[in-house]
């Protein structure tokens, strides 16, 4: 199902952009395990770790190690419930494509290819600012010659909440089991891709 928070209106949307892990593909790296390796909390974000740590040899190792985790889980990848059907019926509705993913694009490339996801336009963290920093929303808009406040963000996380906030962006929030405290700040929750295939005006 989907539920409405604000005034949001699909017909009004004219483009897409998608996260990836957690939102199109099951390939979010185990954080928990990653976090431990790193020797980090469990609020800690790790983006901002490596940025923090102050020697070039200790933030080359951190990020080794996130890599490891990445490409690991690329290739165990698989398709979440309706994402695909959702591409294929955005497709139909002639509205242009594109992901923004926190991941590196080695491991996004795996992802994508493994799954054949046909979405061409691609923005990781090493083409725009890392998510919630919202540039790589004004990159895809920019190209798109789109205003952000007529793109729907969808993403799994609070990153893309903010990221899509930090835009003025729309963002449906895709949460299939518990919903998270930060859920009330997105337009749209969804807990099932084909409810949104339905919503979607025809």
């Amino acid at each position: 199902m989907i539920t409405r928070l604000t005034d949001i209106e699909l017909e009004q949307i004219r483009g897409v952009i998608f996260d990836l892990d957690g939102t199109l593909a099951h390939s979010n790296p185990d954080f928990k395990g990653l976090r431990a390796a790193l020797g980090i909390g469990s609020g800690t974000d790790i983006l901002e770790h490596i940025h923090s740590l102050e020697t070039t040899v200790a933030k080359m190792q951190a990020l080794e190690i996130v890599h490891d985790y990445e490409l690991e889980s690329s290739r165990q990848a698989s398709w979440i419930e309706g994402a695909q059907a959702l591409i294929a019926f955005l497709k139909t509705r002639q509205l242009p494509l594109a992901i923004l993913t926190r991941n590196m694009p080695e491991a996004a490339k795996i992802t994508i290819e493994k799954l054949g996801i046909d979405i061409p336009l691609v923005l990781t963290r090493y083409d725009a600012e890392p998510k919630p920093h919202p540039q790589g929303i004004y990159l895809i808009c920019e190209q798109w010659q789109l205003n952000p406040a007529d793109i729907l963000y969808v993403g799994d996380y609070l990153f893309d909440l903010q990221t899509a906030q930090n835009a003025g962006s729309r963002c449906a929030l895709y949460c299939p089991e518990d919903v998270p405290d930060y859920a009330q700040a997105a337009d749209l929750l969804v807990s099932c891709y084909h409810s949104l295939i339905q919503a979607w005006p025809k």
